[in-house]
């Protein structure tokens, strides 16, 4: 096989990357949709995320993300050489606590489902993400924050983190940049996210 049980263990930790690495002090309601591009086990691959959160109180929080991706060239496994494509989704609970007045904790627990596929083959597999990590606001337009998550999923595992930086255009529309890494996978993502 082609290490699949470590692509999809690489691609629940990714969409916990998408879903936590931008929170907002102005809102814990709000949705948002991403570009993505790394490589998971030597493998570059591209495409798209889509993620959301709802306050429901002052200190906790629904999250969910949705996430497909492509491998930017083509994977030989034996006689068969085709694409790699991957989707991956997550819903989960989150806190969130002030530590100062600019810097929140902020965990997550999620549950994880991805599938693999190739060819004319799919392996799919779920399991469990937990994600902490801080967020700070240097400036009422500068989000920045940085999260380790681990990722059970299946028969694999990956412990990862990730780094972020957010400008509000608006006080409710901003451009996030974020980064994202463990054994296995870096992953880079551009998005837009539209506070509610």
């Amino acid at each position: 096989m082609f290490k699949k049980a470590l692509i999809i263990g690489a691609i629940a930790s990714i969409a916990s990357f998408s879903a936590t690495a931008e929170q907002s002090a102005l809102s814990y309601t709000y949705a948002g949709i991403g570009y993505e591009t790394g490589d998971i086990a030597d493998i570059d691959f591209s495409g798209f995320g889509i993620y959301g959160s709802k306050a429901l109180n002052e200190s906790f929080f629904l999250t969910g993300s949705y996430l497909s991706i492509e491998s930017d060239d083509q994977f030989t496994d034996g006689f068969v050489t085709d694409d790699i494509e991957a989707t991956g989704f997550q819903f989960g609970v989150g806190f969130h606590t002030p530590i100062s007045p600019t810097v929140d904790f902020v965990s997550t627990l999620s549950y994880s489902d991805a599938e693999v596929e190739f060819a004319d083959e799919s392996e799919d597999g779920n399991g469990y993400v937990l994600a902490a990590g801080v967020r700070a606001l240097p400036s009422d337009v500068l989000e920045l924050s940085a999260f380790i998550d681990y990722a059970d999923v299946d028969d694999g595992s990956e412990t990862g983190y990730s780094l972020g930086a957010r400008y509000f255009t608006t006080p409710d529309i901003s451009l996030g940049l974020g980064y994202g890494s463990s054994d296995d996978f870096d992953a880079i993502t551009f998005d837009v996210r539209f506070d509610m």
